[in-house]
């Protein structure tokens, strides 16, 4: 589409897909809506809509018309269309593999048919072929004689054919009290059509009536044809006289059919269709799309009136910059598609939704912005796919790095920590909570809190930002009962009053978003930003040399002084060592360590240590089809269950049944451990390896305590993976949405159960209520021990193997190392570019530490970083 405005000529690619239709983001039905929509709802540049068109120098022929010549029967679940010998279809796209989308003529039902199952039509075909009620070939006796028939001897029935005398006009023949009647249909112009007194024209129930007239102008000028949606005209007479008396006493009945008398016997395709989808898939996955990434994800779109997280199927065409995405993946039409050609991917903090895993895309295209959220199972996957997207995402021309080398990359990430509020306002914030904004982006937010000064203390880390964020945007809101959440007030911080890999911590003014007299507060804000290069990976040899080499004080090291960026190093070195397939060595040295320093048995593993965040991090990384298999399906069940499991009597409700209550709770609990032991060999290998090596390790330093080796596997697997799950589903992609109230409520009680029978704990005095449980607790506990040393690896008598590269590992009975069969698609540039940037923020530190070692071996060469 070519659009002029005062100062330019605007092109906008039109982007058509199996019958719909897309100019940036927005998705249309049809090009007269398309139009319409930039014509009288939105502009497509600031304040300039769509005013004049320029109707074409020769009329445009866009109808294209084929004809089955063998009947069909579609695929269950699929786009395929079911039609019989003889039905007409418009074609509105030519797909690969031999594949046509179309609508029927017959039935107006849209989908794919079989190149080699239908004939092209000749141009001058009559676009009302294949029509239902339209009889193209026969006389108008025989026409009566349809009509007269025993078959059809009703009243109302009536079919269509060309005129005789007239070319281009049609004559509808009408049965009524025993008597055919005929009446002319008169083309008035190309597209407008007379009947009874009464003009049909085709575009005037497509566009608003005050843009009616200057089309009907523009097609009989020009033969304009915007759309192929657009209905006929007969098809507009004939939906009046259904409602309209046609003669005194009747409407339009049923037609005749244009089949009648020559039906011929229905093959029945369907064995044929189901070796032809077969290969539909396969050219839907290829040639379809080059380039291409598939994966069903979690898909939210913004401004749905449902706004509900729905799995979608996902195709990657990075020839095209497109993303499509569908119902299913047998599907051929997609529910829409994501233009990257003007998008840019953004970060999204779990806190926005209360899911992890999440990002969006921003389509900023003409004077619109469509976002759209996406949410994948893992971090990994919604890494990968964002590695994927963003290299075919179109880049502002001024915002390039001047280093436009290929293999250098610019990485940027930022920290931003809402502490505290002063002096907010109350009448105007009597419930305030922050939406924190990159670039006019919405990326996260915090709690809602009251009162004038309220304390959120929450940090939020965005890595790898997209080029064009230079600030970001703290906006204060007000949770209203009855009406939208508005905005009272902001603060506004660019990145460059950041110092690079400075932490700063300030207090910013308020600025009111309407006039206010007064002052409006401040918030306390500790930031920190970091831009740095990411190098080829040969860059890196050296300090990756120093990271994975078998003695781990460099490790060790920044353990002891990157305590505020402990989380950051743990994902990096993670990432590092998987790409090196040798995570097991990390988690095993680290872990082996922390027990060898603690004296105490009742605190291994509670504090938040390098180890335990490396655990955590890993259980989320490779745990999910476990906890799919483990906990989804009572999650589910719990969720969508109205019977509360409260025993507590001051929170039951007043004439509640508590033995109701509390049998429920048991049959959760029953069908909880039941699936949770059945779930063992769903349970990551590496991660069972892992285990087996605690309980080695715990027996060693502990011999006389006969549940350590009990705990020390129930303390992660369950304290941190399983617990954690079940209290907030929504945060492991378990639920899609939010539990009730009473389900929450339900879910904490199974969680508080499971973990004391983990812990081989029963109820106490501190909660009396729970001791109903008790008898649950001690009925499973044997089978809990049994669950946990199943999980936990068998060690043989073996020779050390892979694993005697640890230091804490020597004398030990360790088996081989497990084998790792995934494939994980990784940046380890990207990972050590930020592990050289952790060193260079705490060089002083790390310097300092290196002078203190006894050895020399233990000295760490930071030259080489």
């Amino acid at each position: 589409m070519r659009f002029h405005d005062k100062a330019l000529f605007l092109l906008c690619r039109i982007i058509a897909m199996c019958g719909d239709f897309y100019l940036g983001g927005r998705q249309f039905d049809s090009l007269s809506d398309l139009i319409g929509y930039y014509t009288i709802w939105a502009c497509i540049l600031k304040d300039e809509k769509l005013m004049y068109p320029v109707p074409p120098p020769e009329p445009v022929q866009s109808r294209r018309l084929v004809r089955a010549i063998l009947p069909y029967t579609r695929v269950p679940d699929t786009d395929e269309l079911s039609f019989e010998k003889s039905d007409v279809f418009m074609v509105h796209n030519t797909m690969d593999g031999g594949w046509l989308w179309v609508t029927s003529q017959r039935t107006n039902e849209s989908g794919l048919v079989i190149r080699d199952l239908v004939e092209e039509l000749d141009f001058y075909a009559d676009p009302h072929e294949g029509k239902e009620w339209f009889h193209g070939t026969i006389t108008k006796e025989k026409a009566a004689q349809l009509l007269s028939g025993i078959f059809f001897s009703v009243y109302s029935a009536f079919l269509i054919r060309p005129s005789d005398s007239s070319p281009g006009d049609y004559s509808l023949f009408f049965r009524s009290n025993n008597m055919i009647q005929r009446f002319r249909i008169t083309r008035q112009n190309h597209e407008e059509f007379e009947m009874g007194g009464h003009h049909y024209a085709t575009y005037s129930d497509i566009l608003p009536i005050c843009y009616t007239t200057l089309l009907k102008f523009l097609v009989s000028c020009g033969n304009f044809i915007f759309s192929p949606f657009i209905p006929s005209s007969l098809d507009d007479i004939i939906k009046h006289y259904k409602t309209e008396q046609i003669v005194e006493g009747y409407t339009l009945g049923e037609p005749v059919p244009n089949k009648v008398g020559h039906e011929g016997q229905k093959i029945d395709f369907c064995v044929i269709a189901m070796i032809i989808f077969f290969f539909l898939k396969l050219v839907i996955c290829t040639s379809y799309f080059n380039s291409t990434v598939t994966v069903t994800w979690s898909l939210y779109f913004s401004g749905h009136r449902s706004k509900k997280w729905k799995n979608l199927f996902f195709i990657l065409n990075g020839t095209e910059q497109h993303v499509y995405y569908f119902e299913n993946e047998k599907r051929t039409k997609p529910k829409g598609l994501i233009d990257l050609n003007y998008a840019s991917i953004y970060p999204v903090h779990e806190s926005l939704f209360g899911r992890p895993n999440c990002f969006q895309t921003v389509v900023r295209a003409l004077n619109d912005v469509t976002t759209t959220y996406l949410c994948a199972d893992t971090a990994e996957l919604a890494k990968e796919w964002i590695l994927a997207m963003r290299q075919f995402c179109t880049q502002p021309s001024n915002k390039q790095s001047p280093l436009n080398a290929k293999r250098v990359k610019q990485l940027r990430s930022l920290s931003v920590n809402v502490l505290d509020a002063r002096n907010l306002p109350v009448k105007h914030l009597p419930h305030p909570y922050c939406m924190l904004s990159l670039h006019d982006v919405h990326a996260a937010r915090t709690q809602m809190r009251e009162g004038p000064n309220p304390l959120w203390s929450e940090e939020f880390v965005f890595e790898d930002l997209p080029r064009e964020v230079e600030s970001f945007t703290l906006l204060l809101c007000s949770r209203a009962r009855r009406s939208k959440d508005a905005v009272v007030a902001s603060v506004y911080v660019p990145l460059s009053k950041l110092p690079n890999g400075q932490y700063v911590d300030e207090w910013y003014p308020v600025i009111p978003e309407s006039p206010y007299k007064g002052d409006m507060g401040s918030i306390r804000i500790r930031a920190h930003y970091r831009s740095q290069l990411v190098l080829p990976l040969e860059e890196y040899a050296g300090l990756k040399q120093l990271i994975v080499s078998k003695e781990f004080h460099t490790i060790y090291a920044l353990d002891k002084v990157c305590a505020r960026d402990r989380s950051l190093l743990a994902s990096a070195l993670l990432r590092v060592f998987r790409d090196e397939k040798k995570e097991a060595v990390l988690l095993q040295t680290l872990t082996t360590k922390e027990i060898a320093n603690e004296d105490e048995s009742a605190t291994l593993f509670r504090a938040t240590t390098l180890a335990s965040t490396l655990m955590d991090q890993y259980m989320k990384m490779t745990a999910v089809p476990f906890l799919h298999q483990a906990v989804k399906d009572v999650i589910t069940k719990i969720a969508d269950s109205k019977q509360s499991c409260e025993l507590n009597p001051t929170k039951l409700e007043k004439g509640a049944d508590v033995n109701s209550n509390l049998e429920t709770l048991l049959s959760f609990l029953t069908e909880a451990v039941e699936a949770i032991f059945k779930a063992t060999e769903s349970c990551p290998s590496t991660l069972r390896y892992i285990f087996g090596c605690l309980q080695r390790e715990v027996l060693k330093k502990w011999p006389d305590d006969t549940t350590m080796r009990t705990r020390v596997v129930s303390g992660f697997i369950f304290l941190r993976l399983i617990c954690p799950a079940i209290l907030n589903p929504r945060q492991f992609n378990l639920l899609a949405e939010s539990p009730t109230p009473t389900a929450a409520r339900t879910l904490t009680m199974v969680a508080k159960s499971l973990q004391n029978l983990a812990n081989l704990v029963e109820f106490g005095a501190k909660e009396p209520y729970m001791e109903a449980v008790n008898p649950f607790i001690v009925k499973n506990k044997e089978r809990m021990i049994m669950f946990l040393d199943e999980l936990a690896v068998r060690i043989p008598t073996s020779p050390c193997h892979l694993m005697c590269e640890c230091v804490y590992v020597c004398e030990c009975n360790v088996p081989s190392y497990p084998e790792v069969t995934e494939k994980v698609k990784s940046d380890p540039s990207q990972d050590l570019a930020t592990l050289h940037q952790i060193c260079l923020s705490h060089l002083t530190e790390l310097q300092t530490l290196s002078t203190t070692q006894v050895r020399n071996h233990n000295t760490i060469k930071l030259q080489n970083f």
